[in-house]
């Protein structure tokens, strides 16, 4: 099992110390150091605790991928960049994270495996990972994501300086994926794209708030992949 170095990353990842993972599971700080070290093993509901905390799958948490931070935040930049230059408009949060859905799934329809690796919620407004709010929260922090708060929802743009960012993570069929979904959906709404992930083979076959399965994609009908 690969969970100490699994565990290592993901804190370094979310910036989060040994005492953030220990409160939020339920031990003492020494116990994580121990469980880093691997000189501890965690109960089976310690490591469900784990899971929920990072939003990820038990199997994910203890095997040698995990979901990948840094390209998830480059796919939200990326996103934002073009469907902002397609349609002329600032994104709403909910529009961006179905665009990003969508790019994750057909990614992983072509290709059987996902841009990201994150973890999809069947949430109200989802598919949504749990960490999404949490990364744009950090964009808008880090001065490359603006937030414009209006009555029924908060639209993002980039910045002037994350424009001028250059990708590194995305490859050039990533990008062109990207590229394809943001441009068929550039005249659409908020509701229309809700409402086509809802319509879709993965939101249909789970319960709400469950993790949806990459592998659902699969037996989606082409034309509706994305």
């Amino acid at each position: 099992m690969t969970l100490k170095k699994n565990l290592r990353e993901l804190r370094a990842i979310y910036g989060l110390s040994q005492d953030d993972v220990a409160k939020a599971i339920g031990v003492s700080r020494s116990s994580v150091v121990a469980t880093e070290k691997g000189e501890r093993e965690l109960s089976s509901e310690e490591l469900g605790k784990l899971a929920d905390f990072f939003g990820i799958d038990i199997i994910d948490l203890l095997s040698q991928e995990i979901p990948d931070y840094e390209k998830y935040r480059e796919m939200i930049v990326e996103t934002l960049r073009r469907y902002t230059k397609y349609a002329g408009k600032s994104a709403t949060k909910t529009l961006l994270a179905k665009l990003i859905y969508l790019a994750d799934f057909a990614w992983y329809y072509e290709h059987l495996q996902p841009m990201s690796g994150m973890k999809y919620r069947r949430l109200q407004y989802g598919p949504v990972p749990d960490q999404y709010f949490r990364v744009v929260d950090e964009l808008i922090d880090e001065g490359k994501v603006s937030l414009e708060v209006g009555d029924e929802a908060q639209w993002l743009n980039l910045t002037r300086s994350a424009q001028d960012t250059p990708p590194q993570y995305l490859s050039t069929g990533e990008l062109d994926l990207i590229d394809k979904i943001a441009k068929k959906w550039k005249d659409s709404n908020t509701k229309e794209i809700v409402h086509f992930t809802h319509t879709q083979l993965p939101w249909q076959i789970c319960r709400q708030n469950e993790y949806i399965p990459y592998e659902l994609i699969t037996q989606e009908e082409p034309s509706r992949v994305y």
